[in-house]
């Protein structure tokens, strides 16, 4: 009986002593979690965060901008593009602006750091001369990224390669579409990636792009079967050129004719003319014979 009532007592105090340790234990936890929970976010994943705004784009330096550039995934990309592009041009070997030049420069142009470098404050003299000698090309690449411009399919197609974003949309677009691009059909992962691509804000310009027929690219072709075949428009092109050609078809008939009947009237002229001889020759040998 004593060995049972001295267990029941062992028992006990061990209960009280776990009791004791979790109420203990109890305040240190709703602490820590008090601690976790009162932490600070990062302030740009606050709702109501607004970011700083920048300097004007002529109060910083170009140095300073040109670093902001390069660590941007798409102005990096195209200011990588204008350095090898125009190299000739900024380095006073000519003084004419290259198809490649503009289309690197439209590119980088097109994103916002790359709009501030170009209005940089040049901080040497090799800044300010590689700005004067890129100036041949200012009017038609400023032309070209205006927003309410429409460029040819070259030109927007760098606008869009300059962003990251309407970038990998268009890989994708390129990618699931091929089947589109020869004419075959526009499959529903293709039409996926279409609608993607153009819900792209630098992809605005490819929705009204011309063709100029000197792409690196089917373009006219890609048009035509992305209107017929994913867009369901009638193929007003060919409409066109069958129209365009078969004019010549029926005007050509009338010219025709009337080419036989000139040569009809000069070889019955002809006829006449030698009747009427033999015949005045046949009378006068008669009014001799009488």
């Amino acid at each position: 009986m004593w060995l049972m009532m001295n267990l029941i007592l062992k028992v006990t105090v061990v209960m009280l002593i776990c009791k004791v340790c979790v109420a203990r234990k109890r305040p240190r936890n709703r602490d820590l979690a008090l601690e976790r929970s009162s932490r600070g976010l990062v302030p740009q994943l606050m709702a109501n965060y607004t970011a700083p705004s920048l300097p004007p784009a002529h109060e910083v330096g170009c140095n300073h901008a040109t670093m902001a550039c390069a660590y941007r995934g798409g102005c990096g990309l195209a200011l990588q593009q204008y350095m090898q592009s125009c190299s000739d041009l900024v380095s006073g070997i000519t003084d004419t602006c290259s198809k490649d030049c503009r289309f690197a420069l439209i590119a980088l142009l097109s994103t916002p750091e790359g709009k501030r470098l170009m209005e940089c404050n040049c901080e040497d003299d090799s800044c300010h001369l590689q700005k004067a000698r890129v100036e041949p090309c200012r009017t038609e690449v400023t032309w070209n990224t205006s927003p309410d411009t429409i460029v040819s399919c070259s030109a927007a197609t760098w606008i869009c390669a300059a962003d990251p974003l309407c970038s990998t949309a268009m890989d994708y677009y390129n990618r699931n579409c091929q089947k589109m691009f020869t004419g075959k059909k526009c499959s529903r992962r293709c039409k996926n990636s279409l609608d993607i691509m153009l819900r792209q804000k630098s992809a605005a310009k490819l929705a009204t792009c011309y063709c100029e027929g000197t792409e690196d690219f089917e373009c006219i072709n890609i048009r035509r079967n992305t209107d017929v075949l994913c867009f369901g428009k009638k193929e007003v092109v060919e409409v066109i050129e069958n129209t365009v050609e078969s004019k010549p078809k029926t005007s050509g008939a009338p010219k025709d004719r009337s080419l036989v009947l000139v040569i009809f009237s000069f070889l019955a002229t002809c006829l006449l003319t030698e009747l009427g001889s033999a015949v005045n020759m046949a009378l006068q040998s008669v009014i001799l014979v009488t």
